[in-house]
């Protein structure tokens, strides 16, 4: 089976258990409804504010958003900015529908929610924006590559993700039942993925570790613990155990929660 198509049933199967009774997901027009990534300080949106700041600072008017979920990034941005447009990218049918209806139900339609890979962004772009998506990849380094060949001159790409601790060993046998849990390729570390991004051709404008800046919300070990064993009883998605894991990596500072910017070679020089 291919990735694609084990991403596609992880997100619409995660898509069932929001909207079982008693998780209930709204599918409103509530930027608070229409993120899929962790809320720092308990707040949804600190994510986007973070992203669009370096948006605005590059002065883009198209954005790739890669790995779009609801489509909140692209409601958020038509609020700050109307004549913005992004079109976001996603392998989940039920996310692509939920996104459209929310930018159709705000009349903005000058975003567009896609059907497709990352890996195959349609046009040359002026951002791109990955929030908690870029280790879905197959190909971290290929994806890296793709995204700097459709980056117009003077872009941006902005990451927002979980990146590991060198001391970290991905043998271990808890990261690595987390990356399968979560679909990963590989687990992000610091130098082997700077040494991707030269490589794609790409320079880091900024590293900030958001997870300084702002709270993570984790539970104690003993409620991970606990948590996990009745996961594991019920046959709960997949993507609950690998949550409860990363609450456990956060409390043992194994994880930061890191936001890059980048640009491309040739602009970063002038």
């Amino acid at each position: 089976m291919s990735t694609e198509h084990l991403l596609r049933e992880f997100y619409n199967q995660m898509y069932r258990v929001h909207t079982q009774p008693g998780n209930a997901y709204d599918i409103g027009d509530h930027l608070h409804h229409l993120t899929v990534h962790k809320h720092l300080d308990q707040d949804p949106l600190i994510q986007f504010r973070e992203a669009y700041r370096w948006v605005d600072q590059a002065g883009a008017r198209l954005v790739a958003d890669a790995g779009c979920g609801y489509g909140g990034f692209a409601v958020f941005v038509a609020r700050q900015a109307p004549t913005l447009s992004v079109d976001g990218y996603t392998l989940s049918d039920v996310q692509r529908a939920v996104a459209r209806q929310a930018l159709a139900r705000l009349h903005l339609t000058k975003s567009r929610a896609l059907l497709q890979s990352y890996d195959r962004l349609e046009r040359q772009y002026d951002a791109i924006v990955a929030i908690e998506s870029l280790g879905h990849s197959a190909n971290v380094a290929a994806t890296l590559h793709h995204w700097a060949s459709h980056l117009r001159p003077g872009g941006v790409v902005v990451i927002i993700d979980e990146l590991f601790r060198p001391e970290v060993s991905p043998t271990n046998p808890e990261i690595q039942q987390f990356v399968r849990s979560l679909h990963f390729s590989l687990l992000l570390q610091r130098a082997p993925l700077e040494a991707m991004l030269h490589a794609a051709g790409l320079s880091v404008l900024a590293w900030v570790v958001l997870s300084e800046r702002y709270h993570v919300h984790t539970r104690s070990d003993e409620e991970c613990d606990r948590l996990l064993h009745a996961y594991r009883l019920d046959g709960v998605h997949r993507g609950y155990i690998g949550g409860m894991l990363l609450e456990k990596f956060y409390n043992r500072g194994w994880v930061d929660y890191v936001l890059l910017a980048l640009t491309l070679h040739r602009a970063a020089s002038r």
